[in-house]
Order: C-alpha cells, then sequence, then structure tokens
C-alpha cells in the first residue's frame, strides 16, 4: 500500500516541479544567464569519470566551455559547439532519460550526456546543437 502511495506522489508531485524547472533553465539560458542543467555524464577522457556520473553543467554565457560538476569531479570542462552523435543502446537507462553523445570541438573522446527528456532540447541548445530533437 506505501509503495502504492509513494509512486503515486512521485508521479503526481515531481512531474510538474521537473517541467517548472526545465522551464527556468531554458529561460536563463534564452536571456544569458548561468545555468545548470542536473545530468549524469560519462567519458573516457582523461580525469573524467568512466561511469556515468550524476551532477551538472554550468553554462555560462561568454565562455566557450562548459563545465560539469559532481561530489567527486569538480568542474570537468569541455568546449562548446561540437557535434552530436547517437548514444550507445547502453545509454538508455529509463524512458524518461534520454542520452546524447557529444564530441566536443578540441577533440578526444566524446562525452555522453544523460538528462531528463524533459531538459534535452535545452541541453542541446547550450552545447551548440540540433534544438528540434533530432540528433
Amino acid at each position: 500500500m506505501w509503495e502504492l502511495a509513494a509512486d503515486l506522489a512521485v508521479l503526481f508531485g515531481d512531474g510538474p516541479l521537473r517541467a517548472l524547472r526545465a522551464r527556468r533553465a531554458r529561460r536563463r539560458l534564452m536571456a544569458g544567464l548561468p545555468t545548470r542543467i542536473p545530468c549524469s555524464v560519462r567519458s573516457e577522457r582523461p580525469g573524467w569519470p568512466a561511469a556515468f556520473e550524476n551532477g551538472s553543467l554550468l553554462f555560462t554565457p561568454g565562455r566557450p566551455t562548459a563545465a560539469f560538476g559532481s561530489r567527486r569531479h569538480p568542474w570537468l570542462e569541455f568546449g562548446l559547439g561540437g557535434e552530436h552523435r547517437d548514444p550507445e543502446p547502453a545509454d538508455w537507462f529509463d524512458q524518461d532519460w534520454a542520452a546524447t553523445g557529444y564530441l566536443p570541438p578540441d577533440g578526444g573522446a566524446a562525452v555522453f550526456v544523460q538528462v531528463h527528456s524533459r531538459y534535452l532540447v535545452t541541453t542541446r541548445l547550450a552545447l551548440g546543437g540540433p534544438v528540434d530533437g533530432s540528433v
């Protein structure tokens, strides 16, 4: 009984709150303000987590780089304006989460970013890729 109540609380509470936060992140990005997007990231770049780690991407207006921050990996930076790649099939954990592969313009290994599907358009816009949802 309590498990059902907990599932319903998440269903009715998390959805509208996450939608509100995603709209706020997009408005901040469009207004040229620093924007933080919650995500999970992994990469084979030196110093980056080899498995997905929860954290957030920070986009600061006027900077040519974005930064990923988490508790174990503070401020790992990569360049903006690269190419989006198809994610690996193993990158999908849940139907509500969307993964995108991103190849920064500085070369090196790709960065795989997982965000909630409500943040996907904002993330692609911030990284400099297509906004229409295509890869």
